[in-house]
């Protein structure tokens, strides 16, 4: 079998997918899941958003479950590129993802400030900002000039929204190496790529519904907090599906596992964990 065919059988392993399965059975089942959705995300064509968000939702259904059976819920390390020197995607993809980074951090930021949105985090803001940094780095070449701060806000704090690791951006099973060894984008833009980065966004409507906030993509109110993360990784998993630029495997698996932390993190904050909601 092809890997995509590989990965999409395992994801259907009638162990963790069969409505049956004992309790005990699915949760040990399920320890390998999230990573093989990372796998048809990498793998499997035109299945990248699938993947990213089934890995999420895996996720959640395993920390429940974890919760019922009194086991350990899925570790999640810090959705950043610690350790991510090069990477084969097109620089409009890493621009993209690098301004959807640094707009989620200012409106955490932010709103952290105001103390009324339950998860808005100076850490999680940094956290995004940093990540951001780094895609800028990966785009314009220049990975190791102040590629791990964000330079926005100070030193940034590698807790997060998700449990603390080692940092990099698949140490919790999403993807393979960390370090993607393959070329680099091939662009030699440093010290001539233009930083996407605005800094400052307009965020009047998460202003004015700083605890809830009626979300574009599933129809419901979801909290605000957990709207910011969402809102990242769909426009992440936009800014690859929509990509002209061929990948390497790696590189997709390192995007995919950084935008399904998000996506994971939108759930612990409160976004509905349902097909309903997270596939339109």
């Amino acid at each position: 079998m092809s890997p995509c065919e590989q990965a999409l059988t395992l994801v259907n392993d009638p162990d963790w997918a069969g409505d049956g399965s004992p309790m005990m059975v699915r949760f040990v089942a399920g320890q390998s899941i999230p990573l093989t959705w990372i796998d048809v995300a990498t793998y499997c064509p035109g299945r990248f958003g699938e993947g990213v968000l089934r890995d999420a939702q895996t996720k959640a259904q395993l920390s429940s479950l974890a919760e019922r059976l009194g086991g350990v819920a899925p570790t999640v390390t810090p959705a950043r590129l610690d350790g991510v020197t090069s990477a084969v995607a097109g620089t409009d993809v890493l621009d993209a993802m690098a301004v959807a980074e640094d707009r989620a951090g200012f409106a955490l930021e932010v709103l952290a400030a105001r103390g009324q949105t339950d998860g808005a985090t100076l850490a999680l803001s940094d956290m995004h900002k940093t990540a951001g940094q780094q895609l800028v780095s990966l785009a314009d070449g220049s990975w190791g000039a102040g590629s791990g701060n964000s330079g926005d806000s100070g030193d940034s704090d590698s807790g997060s929204g998700s449990s603390s690791g080692s940092g990099t951006s698949s140490d919790d099973g999403d993807s393979g190496s960390t370090a993607a060894s393959g070329s680099s984008n091939g662009t030699g833009n440093a010290g001539t790529h233009a930083d996407p980065r605005k800094k400052v966004y307009d965020i009047s409507q998460l202003l004015a519904n700083p605890t809830t906030i009626a979300d574009k993509a599933s129809g419901q109110t979801v909290p605000t907090a957990a709207a910011i993360e969402m809102d990242c990784a769909r426009t992440e998993i936009k800014a690859v599906t929509d990509a002209d630029a061929p990948f390497d495997d790696t590189t997709l698996s390192i995007l995919a596992a950084l935008a399904a932390k998000h996506a994971y993190t939108a759930i612990q904050l409160g976004y509905p964990a349902t097909d309903a909601a997270l596939f339109e």
